[in-house]
């Protein structure tokens, strides 16, 4: 018995040290504080894609979402949203909305404009003559559609994408052939704020898989600007980071530090709608230290300037990469794991967020 005793001072020692060491290995990695327990008091959107086909089948998916993020992006194209015309589908947007509402975040539409493929078919887009529509019934049709939809997902929609990448000239080519080609955009920004004063109304593109090419940044923001003088309401534009490192210029965030630096000047905010970032083919610790660097910097730079108001990540775990689809069976882009665990790229983010604005 005496010798048990004499045991127990050093056994809880023990116990302590290894209650310490577990709460420094905690700390290090962010304890469990979550992303947007780190983002909401910086008034910061943190988000990623609702995957409607996933979510309901996996049953880590929505938990994992309500944990980690304030926002959600979520998909409405014409082709979804208005499968006939004059009946609209609202069953995934009032999912979403519900969803929403039940874990206090806010939703982002994406997108009310896009490519012809991702309107409605009744359009017959893929017609040579785009349909055979007339300037001005397309043009209800185009208000009718945005204002529908957009009144219908009222204040649980914090922002839309009214017009998606719109510098391809290939991917919104019916509208702007009937309505003209900035025109389609002047009027559909116009009746999205008709809409919804209160909504951040947001022109998204892409500037490339390597960085952030200027010269196509340069061709947006002039192009903002035209739109801006002609009437469109912008608020926000929207950067895609679909990026790979191998590919990934040494300069990366000095264009992103221009992009944010042209937005200002152009009287825009900005918003990182949709980040991923492929590793490459390799899956060694040192590829996803640097690709933790990357996240964080991107969030970081963000958060540093009071004008950039949100991250989203394109996909919540690496098993729904859409990107796997694309003959690259090791693409590991995002914050979670096949198994949800947190990545090295998570920490980046949290850490930038932790330091705050």
């Amino acid at each position: 018995m005496t010798h048990v005793m004499k045991q127990i001072p050093s056994f809880l020692a023990m116990i302590l040290l290894l209650a310490s060491w577990t709460a420094a290995q905690r700390k290090e990695a962010g304890g469990n504080e979550s992303l947007r327990q780190a983002a909401e008091p910086l008034e910061f959107w943190v988000g990623t894609t609702i995957q409607g086909r996933m979510w309901n089948h996996d049953p880590a998916y929505k938990p994992v979402m309500a944990r980690e993020f304030n926002a959600g992006v979520s998909i409405v194209f014409q082709g979804i949203t208005q499968p006939e015309r004059g009946r609209f589908n609202f069953d995934p947007m009032d999912e979403a909305m519900s969803f929403a509402k039940q874990h206090q975040m806010k939703l982002m539409g994406h997108c009310l404009v896009y490519r012809n493929m991702t309107s409605a078919r009744w359009l017959n887009f893929q017609r040579e003559d785009c349909g055979g529509w007339s300037a001005k019934d397309l043009d209800q049709i185009l208000k009718e559609h945005i204002q529908t939809v957009v009144r219908h997902g009222g204040d649980t929609y914090y922002s839309w994408e009214v017009v998606n990448e719109p510098t391809n000239p290939t991917h919104n080519g019916c509208w702007a052939r009937i309505l003209g080609d900035e025109q389609y955009i002047v009027k559909a920004f116009q009746y999205a704020r008709e809409a919804n004063p209160k909504a951040m109304l947001l022109l998204n593109d892409t500037f490339g898989h390597d960085g952030i090419d200027k010269e196509r940044a340069d061709a947006f923001f002039a192009l903002v600007s035209r739109l801006k003088a002609a009437g469109a309401p912008i608020d926000a534009v929207g950067t895609e980071m679909h990026w790979q490192m191998p590919e990934l210029r040494p300069s990366y965030l000095d264009e992103f530090k221009l992009f944010l630096e042209s937005a200002r000047k152009t009287g825009v905010k900005v918003h990182v709608t949709e980040m991923d970032l492929y590793q490459g083919p390799t899956d060694s610790p040192e590829v996803f230290t640097k690709q933790k660097e990357i996240y964080y910097n991107v969030v970081r730079t963000c958060l540093k300037d009071s004008n950039c108001v949100g991250f989203m990540t394109w996909g919540i775990a690496d098993r729904y990469s859409f990107l796997r689809g694309e003959d690259l069976p090791n693409a590991k882009q995002v914050l979670f794991d096949d198994e949800y665990g947190k990545k090295p790229a998570y920490y980046g983010v949290l850490q930038a967020l932790k330091e705050g604005r």
